[in-house]
């Protein structure tokens, strides 16, 4: 297995414990630039002190940040759509500068590139003491509560929802609460309703994915499922996929490994979007002998899609529309059912 799919596989599991040192934010006034990297948009009106209640209890911002580093694995996509970059992002699967993708590009602009965390044994927190936050955003992710002590310690943290599996919050909701902790709730709104639009437009015109079912599948520990919460099955919903009952399991929202000889289930699914197909010869031998496979319902998004790959991953703001222009027209052509309709090659 190459280090890409295993930084990659590495997201389906909660993050270790890691050691703390405490250190003080900036006192950089709002809108700032901070001299040693990391900036901040202008604030709303009225939007500090902001107050966010997450899984663990609540935190409140008194002012606008001016480091902010990111600890969830796709967070910096929502800071960089209001203007804001991070002093530190951490990395999840995949190489790009500072850990900014083509969809983020221009967002980011010719700022300092972030610093990039690791994940893979915890959270980095004397690397991110270190770097003196004024706010650490954690959603897409998962941490301990001891973790979020360790960081609260350092400077106000904000976690994702406790209604949500870890890894399960809706994008829209995780970039408003990201939005919100740095006085831009207002803007952030704006930019989700223009991309959900994208979506739902989309979905209209495509009125053929209403009803159908779709899946998002790979190999890993036999087959694994992400389910109804999860990211990238929230997008097939919002195209107009159902997600298939056979494939729902009472172990978790977010997903669940089953063993290699169920992807025989798949044989009920409409669409299967896969990932990384190749990685496990087994699970492809079974699921080749499926009507979905034969009847050209399924294609497979694996690293050599490039940014294309990471992107279906991230669900964000700025990955939405990027993944759009490129998903919809596979989407298309598997779920005509028709053997010889190529799903279309994808282009970063």
């Amino acid at each position: 297995m190459n280090a890409t799919r295993r930084s990659f596989l590495a997201g389906l599991s909660a993050m270790a414990v890691a050691p703390a040192l405490v250190a003080c934010g900036s006192d950089e006034p709002d809108g700032a630039t901070d001299s040693d990297g990391g900036s901040a948009g202008s604030a709303e009106e009225a939007a500090f002190p902001a107050t966010i209640t997450h899984k663990y209890g609540e935190t409140t911002v008194e002012k606008a940040p001016t480091r902010v580093v990111s600890v969830g694995l796709t967070d910096q996509d929502a800071l960089l759509a209001l203007g804001i970059v991070p002093v530190a992002v951490t990395k999840w699967f995949g190489e790009a500068p500072g850990f900014i993708f083509p969809w983020a590009t221009d967002a980011f602009g010719d700022g300092e590139l972030p610093e990039v965390l690791e994940d893979i044994n915890g959270v980095q927190i004397e690397k991110i003491a270190a770097l003196a936050p004024d706010l650490i955003i954690v959603q897409y992710t998962a941490v301990t509560e001891k973790e979020y002590e360790l960081l609260s310690k350092i400077c106000p943290t904000v976690l994702q929802s406790g209604e949500y599996a870890d890894y399960g919050m809706p994008w829209d909701e995780m970039a408003l609460r990201i939005g919100t902790a740095v006085g831009q709730p207002e803007k952030m709104q704006s930019l989700i309703d223009d991309v959900k639009g994208q979506v739902a437009q989309a979905a209209a015109d495509h009125p053929e994915f209403e009803g159908k079912t779709a899946a998002v599948v790979t190999p890993y520990e036999g087959l694994f499922v992400y389910g109804p919460e999860d990211p990238r099955s929230r997008m097939l919903t919002d195209l107009g996929f159902t997600f298939p009952e056979i494939l729902k399991s009472g172990e978790g929202e977010y997903g669940v490994s089953i063993s290699a000889e169920r992807t025989s289930d798949l044989e009920q699914v409409d669409v299967a979007v896969w990932l990384d197909l190749e990685a496990d010869q087994q699970v492809k031998k079974v699921f080749e002998q499926t009507t979905t496979s034969e009847e050209g319902r399924w294609f497979d998004i694996s690293e050599v899609n490039g940014a294309y790959y990471i992107a279906h991953s991230f669900v964000t703001p700025l990955s939405i529309p990027y993944i759009l222009e490129r998903y919809v027209p596979q989407l298309a052509a598997a779920a005509d059912g028709d053997p010889s309709t190529e799903p279309p090659a994808v282009e970063d």
